[in-house]
């Protein structure tokens, strides 16, 4: 007996594999300390995490850009060229400043 999958079935099955990827997003949750350095001529954000590893940020939120700044973040990494050219570039979703730490 010969199954056959009906057309818009099929489609909607097509479109969940080809988007599922696409979904499973790289989200992190971090801690750390942003810190700043010049290349170029220019500003680079960057946070880095407890264990030393380098994000360039990317975020919607100037409050955070503070040079020494400890904070646990939620993040994602995107692909894209920015002028830093760090390797890891995150995109800040959500953060939280460590204020107890900051007042040492």
């Amino acid at each position: 007996m010969k199954t056959v999958i009906s057309s818009p079935l099929f489609r909607l099955l097509l479109l969940t594999l080809v988007t599922l990827p696409a979904c499973a997003s790289q989200e992190m949750q971090l801690h750390g300390t942003m810190s700043t350095f010049e290349f170029r001529g220019e500003t680079c954000w960057v946070f880095r995490d407890d264990q030393g590893r380098p994000f360039e940020v990317i975020t919607p939120s100037s409050q955070i850009l503070r040079d020494g700044l400890q904070l646990s973040i939620r993040a994602v990494k995107v692909k894209t060229k920015t002028i830093c050219e760090l390797p890891n570039v995150i995109e800040v979703l959500e953060y939280r400043p460590d204020f107890a730490k900051d007042m040492k």
